[in-house]
């Protein structure tokens, strides 16, 4: 039997390690390596709203393909009911540019019922909130909680034989008796593999009571995200930052945006204010590399990192790339490469 380390425990981490155990069956044994375990990884800060978002020079074709396995995987688990238990939720979703040389993205096609406002309405929404968009759509969004979404995931893990160990791994070298190495490390990936590009993209939000709000609103500066038990209200953006401290003034700018769109809001009950960094970087990187350990011993490391702030969004179709590049290991098909899948 195959032994296989997946290293780290957000929803990277645990979608891919889910993936390959449950596609390569008793053929291997996959176990996940990570000091932190929802509820406590960068995801789950995160409002799990299905977006692209913050990918920067990522291509578009791999943001769509990921992407759209992610829906589809959310729509499959609406339908078949496991929604409330997996922390899925459907919501109309309205998202506004203020800059004309914006365009409305591509992967917006993929969403049930997208329509792209038109002029009146750009007009009538700049009315209201007293603003100045250019451009506008709505379409259907899926909410996928990671604070229900990775234990649900996690106990399918389990379940398929899948094993965990809380430990962090500093180096791959500790890791020589497996016989592929999946880096699922996020913002950690830095210093593990020397990646310069790999920077902190500082994210604060506050999680409130507020039962009335139903509807999903994101703009360049603002976002107010419905979850089953709270509301998400957001965000900030501030590169290579590593402060994890809650900071008063970015928490009061997000609640006076917030309330500007949604004024009953002003009498939501603060539940509580969190903060997350993000895992930024140029591109997603998906690839295998095969690594000369300390040992003498080359191994297979396929990276699966550098989401951005859509680590939920993409989760899915990377953990199928990402398995892909494991069966390429296992049978020999060593090539530095991109996956293209």
């Amino acid at each position: 039997m195959r032994q296989i380390a997946v290293i780290g425990a957000g929803v990277i981490g645990v979608t891919s390690a889910l993936e390959v155990q449950t596609k390569l069956g008793k053929s291997v044994t996959v176990t996940i390596f990570s000091d932190r375990f929802s509820p406590n990884t960068t995801g789950d800060v995160s409002a799990g709203l299905w977006t692209p978002y913050i990918l920067q020079d990522t291509p578009m074709d791999n943001i769509i393909k990921w992407s759209k396995e992610t829906y589809d995987y959310a729509l499959k688990l609406w339908q078949d009911g496991e929604a409330e238990k997996a922390g899925i939720s459907l919501q109309v979703m309205t998202e506004l540019l203020d800059k004309p040389e914006e365009q409305i993205p591509e992967w917006v096609s993929l969403t049930l019922g997208h329509c792209i406002l038109d002029a009146n309405q750009i007009a009538a929404i700049n009315r209201k909130y007293r603003a100045n968009y250019c451009k506008g759509v709505t379409f259907t969004a899926f909410i996928l909680e990671p604070q229900r979404l990775l234990p649900f995931l996690m106990e399918q893990f389990k379940k398929a034989g899948g094993k965990i160990i809380q430990r962090k791994i500093n180096s791959f070298d500790e890791l020589s008796s497996y016989d592929v190495i999946v880096n699922c490390t996020g913002l950690e990936a830095k210093q593990l593999t020397d990646d310069k590009l790999l920077q902190p993209v500082r994210g604060q939000i506050m999680r409130v009571e507020a039962p009335g709000q139903f509807h999903c609103i994101m703009e360049p500066e603002t976002y107010i995200i419905p979850n089953m038990d709270c509301v998400i209200l957001g965000g900030t953006h501030q590169e290579n930052s590593w402060d994890l401290n809650v900071s008063k003034s970015d928490a009061d700018g997000i609640a006076q945006r917030c309330r500007q769109f949604s004024p009953s809001l002003e009498s939501s009950k603060l539940i509580k204010h969190m903060v997350g960094l993000r895992p930024g970087r140029s591109s997603v990187i998906l690839r295998t590399e095969i690594r000369t350990l300390r040992d003498g011993k080359r191994i297979p490391i396929v990276h699966n990192y550098g989401h951005g702030g859509s680590g939920v969004t993409l989760s899915i179709g990377c953990a199928t790339s990402a398995r892909k590049l494991v069966e390429d290991a296992l049978i020999g098909n060593f090539q530095n490469k991109i996956s293209k899948l």
